[in-house]
């Protein structure tokens, strides 16, 4: 990303001083946040490992305020409230928290959906804010996601800013039609001008229809243009990345 002078990029599946991975804390953003990234931003989707475990935003741009918003769940299901505790007790060395895990998810399956957020932050670029929102979206069912593209919907319109940027893993997998419900009042970069470009690169989940799940999407008074993906084999996911000019 420094090599194609990224200036902020949302990052999701972000583990923060949790024992997922290690037998001590570890905190993913180490890795991004240094001398080109110097800002950060963490929204805790859920307490993981000891720790926590959501989204991120990293910047070149400071921001002066930040805020989170939960989007549509299905926290009232019983057996959502094992799972939550079962993603708390998580440890990396302890085998009997990894086992309890993948009973709840042989058991309920699909039933089982994770919180999820979106953050907000505002940044000022040549004397313009801009409202920079990140998010991770559901892939538990194509009805929820739908309900949770509509909430962001009502997020953006209702902000003020006259500026606004969302970028995240929208987890569209089924088909492309669902980007409609941002089409008409927003700009896409996935998507622009019909072209869709892969962004989930791991060919292991013969459910997927389609590969295309993670966008940025503009006020329509920013202009998108020079969008590409660049390959890497850090993660299951490729980033996308576009120009943005403010009109």
């Amino acid at each position: 990303m420094e090599n194609n002078n990224v200036e902020i990029a949302g990052l999701q599946e972000v583990n923060y001083d949790n024992y997922r991975l290690s037998k001590t804390k570890y905190n993913s953003l180490t890795n991004f946040v240094g001398d080109h990234f110097q800002y950060s931003y963490f929204g805790n989707t859920i307490n993981f490992a000891g720790g926590q475990y959501g989204i991120a935003t990293i910047s070149t741009l400071p921001y002066r305020s930040e805020s989170v918003k939960h989007l549509y769940s299905n926290d009232s299901d019983k057996n959502n409230d094992k799972f939550i505790a079962a993603c708390e007790n998580y440890r990396f060395e302890d085998k009997s928290t990894i086992k309890d895990m993948e009973d709840l998810r042989s058991e309920y399956g699909m039933s089982l959906v994770e919180p999820r957020i979106v953050t907000r932050i505002l940044i000022n670029k040549d004397g313009q804010e801009i409202a920079f929102y990140n998010t991770h979206i559901s892939y538990a069912s194509t009805k929820l996601r739908v309900m949770q593209f509509k909430q962001l919907v009502e997020i953006l319109e209702q902000d003020d800013a006259e500026y606004k940027v969302i970028v995240g893993d929208f987890n569209a997998d089924r088909n492309t039609t669902d980007w409609k419900i941002f089409a008409d009042k927003f700009n896409l970069a996935n998507g622009q001008e019909g072209v869709w470009r892969d962004t989930y690169i791991v060919d292991d989940d013969p459910t997927m229809r389609v590969n295309s799940i993670d966008n940025i999407i503009t006020s329509k008074n920013i202009t998108i243009s020079n969008v590409q993906t660049v390959y890497s084999t850090e993660s299951d996911h490729i980033p996308l990345i576009a120009d943005l000019t403010l009109n």
